[in-house]
């Protein structure tokens, strides 16, 4: 009974995770749709700022979604967690992914998260 009732609070606290990064990245996507780079950059980790120039974001984003064109659809994908990947530095990482139709492409979209100082910054937007 007590493993079912831990196994429980697991899967509840899991999800509650997942809500939480899931409408994290829906606000900040929300200000990459409305072309409000400067204010997303904002959004972005403390490090990522730090090795990203604002400029350089703004005029990469906005090339990015005036490839891609205007938004048609976005539905939810997934949240996945990982605790150090291979590659970046150590650390807990999450990222939000949408299946997306553009104008000109239908794409994967995804905002990436990293905990900083206890906090969820977002450290990339990426379509594939």
């Amino acid at each position: 009974m007590w493993t079912l009732a831990i196994f429980l609070l697991f899967a509840i606290q899991d999800t509650d995770k997942e809500r939480m990064m899931k409408a994290s990245a829906d606000q900040w996507i929300a200000l990459i749709d409305a072309g409000d780079y400067s204010k997303a950059y904002d959004g972005l980790s403390e490090l990522t700022k730090k090795e990203l120039p604002r400029t350089q974001f703004v005029e990469s984003t906005e090339s990015l979604r005036n490839y891609v064109g205007k938004l048609q659809m976005r539905k939810f994908k997934n949240v996945e967690f990982a605790t150090n990947p291979p590659g970046p530095p150590e650390g807990e990482y999450s990222a939000v992914q949408y299946e997306t139709s553009f104008e000109n492409r239908p794409v994967t979209e995804a905002v990436a998260f990293r905990l900083e100082d206890g906090k969820w910054g977002v450290i990339g937007y990426f379509m594939r």
